[in-house]
Formats: structure tokens, sequence, C-alpha cells
């Protein structure tokens, strides 16, 4: 048997397999302290930045790390609560690190690596991303002046685009602004 039955949360699409193979039972199991609802948020969140293009387990290590008590856990913590190999982890949390989303620490005297989510993460990342959406309005604006000569309706997808990237150019520093004033109020 893979686990003790106490771990056992509910049956799920593509999970772990044990026992005779022509009685397969399909089982999802969590960590011994992670709840139900934990574990669904935890799961949901990795789902949904997957669909954005990150790996699944990057999403569920960011889900856990903005929810565990405590805050700071090792890599070793992570696999386990998880469910997930240390390589996954590492890979993972390397990705993390990378884009800003969580942050490594060390503690005297322990040679482990910390994973938290720092204060601003997302914040600092949707300011980090207004170089990128500069750089491609001004290729947009490029665009349109390939195509100075054509008729309006055929610029209208290009145009659009441009104009897409041209608002986020504008207001997302103002958006960003307004969001840590008023953080710092509440």
């Amino acid at each position: 048997m893979l686990g003790d039955p106490a771990r056992l949360v509910r049956k799920r699409p593509g999970s772990i397999r044990f026992g005779n193979p022509r009685n397969y039972r399909n089982i999802w199991y969590t960590s011994p302290t992670m709840q139900d609802r934990q574990a669904d948020f935890v799961e949901a969140v990795g789902q949904h930045l997957a669909a954005q293009g990150l790996p699944r387990m990057a999403g569920r290590i960011w889900a856990w790390l903005l929810i565990c008590d405590p805050p700071q856990q090792s890599a070793a913590q992570l696999a386990e609560q998880l469910q997930a190999s240390r390589g996954s982890i590492s890979d993972s949390a390397r990705l993390l690190s990378s884009a800003g989303l969580i942050s490594r620490t060390t503690r005297p005297g322990d040679r482990r690596e910390y994973f938290s989510v720092p204060p601003g993460a997302v914040a600092t990342l949707m300011q980090a991303r207004l170089p990128s959406v500069v750089a491609m309005r001004r290729l947009m604006d490029a665009g349109l002046s390939l195509l100075e000569d054509r008729p309006a309706d055929q610029r209208a997808r290009l145009h659009e685009v441009r104009d897409v990237y041209a608002f986020f150019e504008r207001e997302l520093p103002a958006m960003l602004e307004r969001f840590q004033r008023e953080r710092a109020e509440s």
C-alpha cells in the first residue's frame, strides 16, 4: 500500500494506482496536515497557472506558500505537503524565484533553503512587465507604419492590438501606484 488510509482524501482522475491491476482504484493523497479545502485551493491555483503557461507544480508551490504556516518552507517540507519529488520542487522553485514570486532564504547554522512569498511580489512582477508592454506597443507602432498606405479596415487588427498595449502602458503605472497607496492606508 502506498500510504496510510488516513491520508486518503478523495478519488481524483489520473491519480496514483495501487493494488490488484484488475481492480485499480484511483486515489488522491494529501499530506497529513493539509486539509481538504487547502488541497483543493492548491490544486485549483496550480491548474489555473498551468493554463497560463506555467508548470502546474509551480502554481501548486506558490499557492501552498500563500496559505501555509509557517510561511517559510524548506524543499523537503514542500515535497511532503505537495506529495512531489524534490527535483520537481527544485525546478519549479527556481522558476518562481527568477520571476520574483517567491524568495529563497537561509538560516544561520542551517544549510537548507527556505521559500516564501515576499510582500509585494505580484505588484513587483507587474511593474517588471511594464518594459515588455512598452516594447510591444513600439513594435505595433512599427507595424502600423508599414501599413500606413493601406485602408483603415486593413490596419484595424494591428491598431486594436497597439491600442491595448498603449492603454496598459499608460494605465498600469497609475494602477500600481493607486494599489500601493490603498494598501498602505489599510
